[in-house]
């Protein structure tokens, strides 16, 4: 026989049956070798995910909040500033604040023109802290408003005005 033959005749013989699986080693090492760089890969791109998506999902939940809390409009700007870089004369004196973030909300005017309601610059060390604030800072004001949305409604519901209140009787002080 041809050497050919030959190895085409002892890869099709018959495998006795002696208590084994009848799989060669070769067949078992490379399937376990391709289950282990698929673990590895798996493993490593979500690795990789959970690094870059929390800051994906941080940015879009605070603009969520925000089209939520502003609902005529707003808008943001965020900037870093660089070691040796002028800073505005309201910045913190604290060196290692160096985020800022401007932010505006807008409301419908009179006229149903769009208008500048409230403009706000904040400082923070990180871009996160810096949307954080920006959040914080807009959910106070909201519940500020829902205060004194409840005040004016209380105090129009006692018939009384809703002017600002009162300093006090007239000619006495409180000191």
């Amino acid at each position: 026989m041809t050497p050919a033959i030959h190895i085409l005749a002892m890869q099709n013989t018959v495998q006795k049956s002696g208590g084994s699986i009848g799989v060669s080693i070769e067949i078992i090492v490379a399937t376990v070798l391709a289950c282990a760089l698929l673990t590895a890969t798996v493993l490593l791109l979500t690795r990789f995910r959970r690094r870059r998506d929390p800051m994906f999902f941080r940015e879009q939940h605070a603009r969520e909040q925000m089209q939520r809390l502003c609902p005529n409009g707003w808008t943001a700007r965020i900037m870093l500033y660089g070691e040796g870089a002028p800073l505005p004369d309201d910045a913190p004196s604290a060196g290692e604040r160096k985020v800022c973030v401007e932010w505006t909300e807008y409301e419908q005017g009179p006229t149903g023109h769009t208008e500048v309601a409230v403009a706000r610059r904040m400082w923070s060390r990180t871009m996160t802290g810096a949307l954080r604030g920006m959040l914080a800072d807009r959910q106070l004001d909201a519940e500020l408003e829902r205060i004194e949305r409840k005040v004016i409604e209380d105090a129009s519901g006692e018939g009384g005005e809703t002017g600002p209140p009162a300093a006090g009787p007239r000619g006495t002080t409180d000191r």
